[in-house]
């Protein structure tokens, strides 16, 4: 089996309010932050009003590109590229900008059209949600691309001058902010009848989505993958609109994002009438975007599923242990009962199965006291990605279940999953316990024993040659986990 490795990458990104570098491990579909810096340049601070950047800004921005590109210098990266987005490419002087980066650099600075940004942004946020189905909107600080995806029929990328830097001027008025937002999005190709969800992207949404987080006391700080309804975000939005007028309000959300609070009733409004002019139902925040798609494209990687890639980059998982995780999903999956109502799919279901059969053995190295707790911890806030909260809960309580037979997670995540998605994890859990003792996590031993379901009991066959595994302790597991199957258990050795 050839393990791919980890191929060091970086991303400058000159955006409208910010410049940034980040560094990720790339492995198959996977990519992994290893380091991510920003200043907060406000390159298109003024640009409405002046058509130029911002002379500051352009200063702020030129000292940091000359910082990124020392430190990948010193950490070795070569494969990196800079883009510029809305602010560079609408200016009067970006041109010039652009030169003056290029020098600093020693490398030319991509500039993105519109058209692009979408595009990227989409292929971003594909590579972090599984099969998404609806309309994406990057958000930025001049602009608000959006472009429709997992949806039949081709369809260019749009970009509006919505950002926060392009309405600052009307940012006190919220009825004439709304009237000027609605009026240009009515006129989006992509979300005019649009079925699906919207996927947020971008900073402004991003901190948008913890004070929704914050609102409704949700248990878990992932912005990756978290949704919420029109009603999560008409009741943020409020509250955005108050902090205009209302100290306590400004107060709450400065909480959250003091740097951000600003914009925050401009991003929440935006929402809101993005919701109001379609048919799409509901917001998921996704973490990655345009960054991701510049990196994806530049290194030639496949529209993958990232899930599993993600977990084994994560845990560092060598041969044997993939190995292992592939064996004992094989191993447990006869022991369960498909229940299509887990996430809507037997296909979506065996996927979790396979993703937390992959971490069984990511947590050896943990002191026994507490590896259930930190494998849970890890599985659950772990930044791979392809999986909703639900899915990411299931596959932390089973591998929190695989350390610990009584496992108790805290009270407050019980809402992350439905008590089938509970059960089933339990299930998987125990089921990875017996597993893993019994074949002392080596994937060969596995593959030559037999664990099935017959009639109302659970049966672990093996060969006369592995019938000294069949310890105390394995039989103990075996029936700990018919237990929570409801089945009777037995050994036979053939």
């Amino acid at each position: 089996m050839t393990i791919p490795q980890p191929r060091p990458a970086g991303i400058i990104d000159i955006g409208s309010n910010s410049v940034r570098l980040v560094i990720c491990d790339v492995m198959g579909a996977s990519i992994l932050q290893s380091f991510n810096e920003k200043v907060m340049a406000g390159l298109g601070e003024g640009l409405t009003k002046t058509g130029r950047l911002s002379p500051q800004g352009m200063e702020a921005a030129l000292k940091a590109l000359a910082r990124y590109r020392a430190i990948l210098r010193a950490l070795n990266v070569e494969t990196w590229q800079a883009v510029a987005t809305a602010a560079v490419r609408v200016a009067e002087d970006g041109p010039d900008f652009l030169k003056q980066a290029a020098k600093v650099l020693g490398r030319p600075v991509r500039l993105l059209s519109g058209e692009d940004e979408a595009r990227l942004s989409a292929r971003g946020v594909d590579l972090s949600i599984h099969n998404p189905v609806g309309v994406i909107g990057d958000l930025g600080g001049s602009s608000l691309e959006l472009k429709r995806i997992g949806l039949s029929g081709a369809q260019d990328g749009e970009s509006l001058m919505l950002g926060p830097l392009a309405l600052g001027d009307i940012v006190s008025d919220p009825k004439e902010l709304r009237k000027r937002m609605r009026e240009a999005l009515k006129s989006s190709a992509a979300l005019r009848g649009t079925k699906g969800k919207f996927y947020a992207v971008g900073g402004a949404w991003r901190a948008f989505g913890r004070l929704m987080m914050e609102m409704d006391r949700y248990p878990l700080q992932v912005l990756q993958g978290f949704q919420a309804n029109e009603g999560q975000v008409a009741r943020a939005a409020k509250l955005c609109v108050d902090s205009l007028t209302n100290a306590a309000a400004r107060q709450q959300i400065e909480a959250v994002d003091k740097r951000r609070a600003k914009h925050f009733p401009m991003a929440a409004i935006l929402m809101e009438e993005v919701l109001a002019q379609s048919a799409l139902d509901g917001v998921i925040i996704s973490a990655t975007g345009v960054r991701e798609g510049v990196l994806h494209e530049l290194l030639g990687m496949k529209l993958d599923d990232p899930l599993t890639d993600g977990i084994v980059a994560y845990a560092r998982l060598d041969h044997n242990q993939i190995a292992f995780g592939r064996a004992l999903h094989d191993f447990i999956a006869p022991a369960l009962v498909p229940q299509p109502d887990l996430f809507g799919s037997p296909a979506a279901d065996v996927r979790i199965e396979k993703a937390a059969c992959m971490m069984a053995d990511s947590s050896g190295r943990f002191h026994p006291d507490h590896r259930a707790e930190m494998a849970y911890d890890l599985a659950l806030r772990a930044p791979y990605l392809g999986v909703t909260h639900p899915e990411r809960a299931m596959i932390a309580l089973a591998i929190g279940a695989r350390y610990d037979k009584d496992f108790k997670r805290p009270v407050e995540h019980a809402a992350l999953t439905t008590d089938a998605q509970a059960d089933r994890a339990r299930q998987i859990g125990l089921l990875m316990r017996l597993g893993a003792v019994f074949s002392g996590r080596s994937a060969p031993i596995l593959k030559r024993a037999a664990l099935r379901r017959k009639g109302d009991t659970l049966e672990l066959e093996v060969g006369p040659r592995d019938r000294m595994m069949i310890s105390e302790t394995v039989e103990r597991r075996l029936s700990q986990a018919a237990g929570q199957l409801k089945l009777k258990w037995r050994t036979v050795v053939r």
